[in-house]
């Protein structure tokens, strides 16, 4: 109780990190519980909500475990004489890391209770925002189950067991010797760039970069798919936040090399402390990292395929004009008709659907494609066929992707969703696309369906009739260039909300911790300001010192963010070139600059409120 009462910033700190990372993957478990068991039969129209919440849930568990990790690393290495201490009244290393580790799973239980409160106000808010913003259907709403919620709490305290493992190591290793040091930097001969944290953060660096070269020059097709390929964006983020400590030494040489000469007083003083303490500015600027490195990945990613999309759309398509719905999600079966009736147009819609395969080996869910009128859609579109052609595409018949593994004339029996078995001729082989479908099959063997869009061929007199009638159909003709400008938001579509829904959860918890370890740190330095008035320094002098300190972390964390980024961006082109050679990277720097700027403006207002706070209550020069 003596250790929570001295150094209750430091826990109050970590158990915030704790509790609002179980509340927010709670509140994410009890919504996708919703929707995998309270609506059994609507559960298909809930499909793409599971796999956003299933991704957001993964991000934000990513971000937690790095956050919680890198604030219990700071609270050892501020406790580090007071650890040498028990060690020199004759604690042994296992009874320091029982400690720590108690000290942990304490804060997590206390973590899991204040959670699972959020979950419960946080769960309807989520539910409401995804029906409201279109990721769920306007009926959606969370229900409250126990088990999501045991489930989370054990894997929180598991998280705070993995997390403070590594932390507790290192307590276990201090020397009751370092109870004699004044300074609060690195014992003289520590190597944070030699550990086993840097050796996993080699590997980890090394697979994700092998990944990346897998994907580019054998299975390209991944990078089209954002919610697969931002696993491999976030292992490269990982690496860079465990090779931290020896990467920051260097970058802070850098940023810090006009002070090398001295010349400023406060300049110097940044430079030495920042270097001294290599784990503690590692540490402090994790929360930074991590939200900068996945704002520029995630978005940057995005953004890149849906340009790659829209860029192989234009190519696609020869049609005039494309038909799409204003208002709804899919153009009506009877609109669909009023639009084939126009004299002098011609209209290839696209319906989506779902088909089962069945054969010697039993069904196999998860082909996803469209039906629609054969003859017209050969006419208006140019696929990237590995074998057969469009010319033999017409009843009975099916254009399928390569992952079907099927070859040209080889029978097929399918199950439309909602139909009845048919058998059909593969009459052409699709290969790696950035958009798309599984397949394509005749309208004629599915029977109509709304589409989600239909190509239209039309003379400048029946485009402009079709153009007045199709508001009151519920449409909008677009030409062949607006409709390609518009594929890469529009096939985000959702994407595009539901990306900035998964980001901002994650990056909503990435800030406050942020603002948490700033703090955190920032406290701990009374002792420093203290020191810094007594040999003469100013209160505005001492706060300067710390602010600069903060914003030379902020600017390190950028670099790595901005590096681990262009690493990652330039191996997502390099496979995107393979499936649509006209892709180039795409940033949207609006959103970017944004979240960059306010982290580091999080960091850097959080130090100085907190410095201005510790300069007026002076610290004991002696502990």
């Amino acid at each position: 109780m003596s250790t929570l009462r001295e150094r209750w910033v430091a826990f109050v700190v970590s158990l915030v990190a704790l509790a609002l990372g179980i509340g927010i993957i709670a509140t994410i478990a009890l919504v996708m519980n919703s929707a995998l068991t309270s609506f059994p039969g609507r559960r298909a129209a809930l499909t793409g909500t599971v796999v956003l919440l299933s991704v957001s849930a993964g991000v934000t568990a990513f971000a937690t475990v790095f956050i919680v990790a890198s604030t219990f690393a700071l609270t050892v290495i501020q406790r580090m004489r007071e650890l040498a201490l028990f060690r020199l009244i004759g604690a042994t290393p296992q009874q320091v890391r029982r400690m720590i580790v108690i000290e942990a799973l304490l804060l997590a239980g206390v973590g899991c209770v204040i959670g699972v409160l959020i979950s419960l106000v946080g769960s309807p808010v989520l539910a409401s925002v995804l029906a409201s913003s279109g990721l769920a259907p306007s009926w959606f709403e969370a229900s409250i189950s126990p088990v999501p919620l045991v489930l989370v709490c054990l894997g929180g305290m598991a998280l705070t067991g993995l997390s403070v493992s590594v932390a507790s190591r290192r307590a276990a290793t201090i020397r009751p010797t370092q109870s004699l040091r004044e300074s609060a930097g690195d014992p003289p001969g520590a190597r944070p760039g030699r550990s086993a944290r840097t050796g996993w953060g080699v590997a980890l660096l090394l697979i994700s970069i092998m990944g990346m070269g897998v994907v580019a020059a054998v299975l390209p097709e991944i990078a089209t798919v954002p919610v697969v390929y931002l696993w491999v964006l976030l292992t490269l983020v990982a690496a860079v936040a465990l090779l931290a400590p020896a990467l920051i030494p260097p970058i802070l040489k850098l940023l810090t090399l006009p002070w090398a000469r001295g010349g400023s007083a406060i300049g110097t003083l940044v430079r030495e402390n920042t270097l001294t303490m290599a784990r503690r500015t590692a540490a402090t600027t994790l929360p930074i990292l991590i939200t900068a490195g996945m704002s520029i990945s995630l978005l940057g990613a995005l953004e890149t395929i849906g340009h790659a999309q829209s860029v192989e759309a234009r190519e696609r398509l020869r049609a005039d004009y494309v038909l799409v719905p204003v208002g709804g999600p899919a153009i009506g079966v009877e609109a669909l008709e009023q639009a084939r009736s126009t004299p002098g147009v011609q209209i290839a819609p696209l319906s989506p659907m779902t088909v089962q395969v069945t054969g010697a080996t039993g069904p196999a869910d998860g082909f996803w494609g469209y039906a629609t009128d054969a003859e017209r859609f050969a006419a208006m579109t140019s696929l990237p066929l590995v074998s057969g052609t469009l010319e033999d595409f017409g009843p009975g018949g099916i254009v399928v992707s390569d992952i079907w593994e099927l070859g040209v004339g080889q029978r097929v029996k399918v199950r439309p969703d909602g139909g009845t078995p048919v058998e059909l001729t593969v009459v052409a082989v699709v290969g790696d696309s950035a958009g798309g479908g599984d397949f394509y099959l005749d309208a004629s063997d599915s029977g109509p369906r709304p589409a989600e869009a239909a190509y239209v061929k039309a003379g400048g007199d029946a485009a402009a009739v079709l153009r007045d009638r199709s508001a009151g159909l519920g449409t909008a003709l677009l030409t062949k260039t607006e409709w390609a400008d518009t594929v890469g938001n529009s096939d985000q579509g959702t994407g595009v909300i539901g990306m900035l829904v998964t980001l901002g959860i994650a990056i909503v918890y990435s800030c406050i911790a942020i603002v948490n370890t700033m703090v955190m740190a920032a406290t701990a330095r009374r002792r420093d300001l203290t020191l810094l008035r007594l040999l003469g320094a100013t209160s505005r002098q001492a706060v300067a010192a710390l602010l600069a300190e903060s914003v030379v972390i902020a600017a390190a964390a950028m670099v790595l963010a901005v590096g681990a980024s262009a690493v990652n961006l330039a191996g997502l082109l390099a496979a995107l070139t393979q499936v649509v050679p006209g892709a180039t990277l795409a940033i949207p720097w609006a959103p970017v600059l944004a979240f960059a700027a306010m982290s580091a403006v999080l960091a850097i207002l959080a130090t100085t409120l907190t410095a201005t706070a510790a300069v007026r209550t002076p610290a004991p020069l002696s502990e």
